[in-house]
């Protein structure tokens, strides 16, 4: 028997003024999981979707168990028993658990192709406990947690009895104790006999889980190695082409005037008595484990959310922030979390999502200047550095580092005084983190206040000034960030009251 199970040689794709893969190969072994990283459109999306039939490659072979193969559709690499997992789930939410696990490949009987709802239920229950969920299989997909969520689709890649399981970015959205039970998931997947493929920006996992690992930058296969052969040092070498010696940006800007104060902030059941303030050009981090209230709080403070008490002030003038347009106007600006939902219109080319950030601004009497908008668009889309063809590709066809810098883009067509970035880093590579770093730095220069919010200590001890901890909606410790250390704001932040 041939010892891989999957073999791409020499793949190169083309889209009209891209390419997006250039003589790629990759072997993945029977029963190995196999990391595959490299840097927000480095040409990882492009590459699963030539495995998955999505995309047919201009030049190169697959083989599968030794034999050439052609999937020109997703429908061929299902029934090869090639399955993808993504990020971004593509459950029904309003369908039963069972409902979105046999989706496609439903049990039934007769002629009339009956819908066997007892067994498909049964058997649905049979495979979560098989991984070890507490999922009741008749349970609506929307009640559950993302990490729940991708525990179904595992599911339904074990109904499906698939062979190779491609994982994008599973643990993306995971807590550190859900990411580990995803990867005892996931090794219970390869002791079933699936191979795995698993893609991720995360050295942890790649470390954790993986047994080699595939490194790709710019469209071009740079290597594969043993895992435990490869020091962190050279992946990012690998990964970026170029060490990064200085993560973060080193900044030496005198702190101004205060921007925003927030006095005994509070909102009923999320978070309560929440005080500090930020000043120009100072970087705050406001972190704590997940489910503080940290997203919250941001929300409150840009009027997506009312606060039940407490005080706003801008400037030193209280303000009243009842709208995300009354935060806009004050001069407040966030970044949310999961940008795809909400801080982009993902099917909108790149200039109209930057012009959405202040369409007043492109007005010209009752007529929208769409010169204007593009020449704007233009110029924001080059000094974030945001890699694409042109900026009237869409949203859609952008990696997660690069989207994100679009958001930026979009935030500073408004006239703002302070900037919320609530995760700004989650989901993308290191490369494009020492870029969101670089234009944090950058934005502090300018003068700009910058409240973050994150859970990755590295990010919040590199980045910030002064750092805010939170506990069940609580401040419970303030640092300065010399004086700050992972030990005292974990400690802040798992025993503060």
């Amino acid at each position: 028997m041939d010892e891989y199970i999957l073999e791409l040689n020499h793949i190169t794709k083309i889209f009209p003024g891209v390419k997006a893969l250039q003589d790629v190969n990759f072997q993945l072994k029977r029963g190995e999981i196999h990391a595959l990283m490299g840097e927000n459109g480095a040409g990882k999306s492009t590459f699963i979707k030539v495995i998955t039939g999505v995309h047919q490659p201009e030049e190169g072979t697959m083989k599968l168990d030794g034999q050439p193969v052609q999937f020109k559709s997703t429908r061929d690499s299902q029934e090869a028993g090639i399955v993808c997992i993504y990020q971004h789930s593509t459950a029904y939410p309003d369908l039963s658990v069972t409902e979105n696990i046999f989706l496609g490949h439903e049990i039934t009987k007769g002629k009339m192709k009956a819908l066997q709802w007892k067994e498909m239920h049964a058997k649905a229950q049979e495979l979560l406990d098989r991984l070890g969920a507490d999922i009741d299989s008749r349970a609506s997909m929307g009640t559950l947690s993302v990490a729940q969520q991708q525990l179904v689709e595992i599911a339904k890649a074990l109904s499906s009895q698939a062979r190779i399981i491609i994982m994008d970015e599973p643990t993306a959205a995971l807590t550190k104790r859900e990411s580990e039970e995803l990867y005892e998931y996931t090794e219970k997947l390869r002791e079933g006999g699936a191979s795995i493929i698993f893609i991720s920006h995360r050295f942890e996992d790649m470390y954790r889980l993986a047994d080699r690992v595939t490194v790709l930058r710019d469209a071009q296969y740079i290597g594969t190695w043993d895992v435990d052969a490869i020091s962190n040092e050279d992946m990012i070498i690998a990964m970026v082409g170029r060490e990064i010696k200085q993560l973060f940006p080193k900044r030496k800007i005198e702190i101004g005037e205060e921007i925003l104060r927030v006095e005994k902030l509070g909102r009923t059941g999320y978070f309560k008595d929440i005080s500090f303030d930020v000043k120009k050009g100072e970087i705050v981090a406001l972190t704590g484990l997940v489910g503080t209230g940290r997203s919250e709080v941001a929300e409150t403070i840009f009027g997506i959310a009312q606060p039940s008490e407490g005080t706003i002030y801008v400037d030193g003038k209280e303000v009243k922030v009842k709208s995300p347009t009354d935060a806009t106007c004050a001069g407040l600006g966030l970044l949310p979390e999961d940008r795809q939902k909400q801080a982009l219109i993902l099917d909108w080319e790149i200039s109209k999502n930057i012009g959405l950030g202040n369409m007043d601004r492109f007005r010209d009497g009752p007529w929208y200047n769409k010169t204007k908008e593009s020449k704007t668009a233009q110029e924001l889309a080059e000094k974030m550095a945001v890699k694409a063809s042109s900026i009237y590709d869409k949203a859609s066809s952008l990696s997660g580092g690069n989207q994100q810098k679009v958001v930026v883009a979009k935030a500073l067509t408004s006239n703002l005084k302070l900037i919320i970035m609530d995760e700004p880093t989650k989901g993308v590579d290191v490369g494009a983190k020492a870029a969101i770093y670089e234009i944090m730095g950058e934005l502090a220069e300018q003068g700009y206040g910058i409240l973050l919010i994150s859970s990755e200590m590295p990010e919040v001890l590199g980045m910030a000034d002064r750092i805010i901890v939170m506990k069940s909606g609580r401040i419970t410790a303030e640092f300065k960030s010399e004086e700050a250390n992972q030990a005292k704001i974990l400690e802040a932040a798992m025993l503060g009251e």
